[in-house]
């Protein structure tokens, strides 16, 4: 409870983990020459998986990370519905700091930050549901409902950070620092499991979780 943080009637502790926003490193595409996994420079390089540059010259051309249908070195490949000229360019990107990548590295492909949300946004899954009546056990008149989802298999990343509260608070009965990341680790099974946020029951927000320590 100190660690994550917990509030009961009329005590409250702010937990010592901090946890950022997720936010999409590989977003999987379907294309007529199968499954892609777009990212773009920006992203790539606060992930700190590159330092290359793949400027474009203000032009939408995507970039192929090697040849694709057959030895073309240039052409066109669709990204959902867009068609969008692509050029071979292979950038040094360090996938192997990603546990269990679900794909090669020539299935990424490099978009032009100008583009990336608006291909995230025409692929997102949109699902249509009906709201149950608890008491009937039948659908409710007129709640009929459409959401939007991220597909399966996309890529995030984000980080924790631990902060220490040894120095400010005297209470000897605060978990260490190895406590705290070991707690972190017996955790990541019930993402894959139970799943976190909304509509779990409906398989939604099933995570498989890696943690990366890293010094600042």
């Amino acid at each position: 409870c100190k660690a994550f943080g917990y509030s009961k009637k009329d005590k409250s502790w702010q937990g010592m983990l901090f946890f950022s926003d997720l936010n999409i490193l590989f977003f999987p595409v379907y294309t007529r020459l199968g499954v892609a996994w777009i990212s773009s420079e920006r992203i790539l390089k606060e992930a700190g998986l590159t330092e290359d540059k793949a400027t474009n010259k203000g032009n939408n051309i995507v970039f192929a990370q090697e040849k694709i249908e057959g030895n073309k070195e240039s052409g066109y490949i669709n990204l959902g519905w867009l068609n969008l000229p692509y050029e071979m360019k292979s950038l040094d990107i360090n996938v192997t700091a990603i546990q269990e990548l679900p794909f090669d590295k020539k299935d990424i492909i490099i978009v032009p930050d100008s583009l990336i949300s608006q291909i995230i946004n025409s692929n997102l899954e949109v699902r249509t549901s009906v709201s149950i009546d608890p008491i009937t056990g039948a659908a409710k008149e007129g709640a009929l409902f459409t959401s939007e989802a991220i597909p399966r298999g996309t890529i995030f990343y984000g980080s924790i950070r631990i902060f220490d509260k040894t120095g400010i608070i005297n209470n000897n009965d605060l978990p260490s620092t190895e406590d705290i990341k070991e707690a972190l680790c017996d955790s990541r099974k019930y993402y894959e499991t139970l799943g976190i946020g909304g509509m779990t029951t409906r398989g939604f927000g099933r995570m498989k979780v890696f943690l990366q320590p890293k010094k600042i």
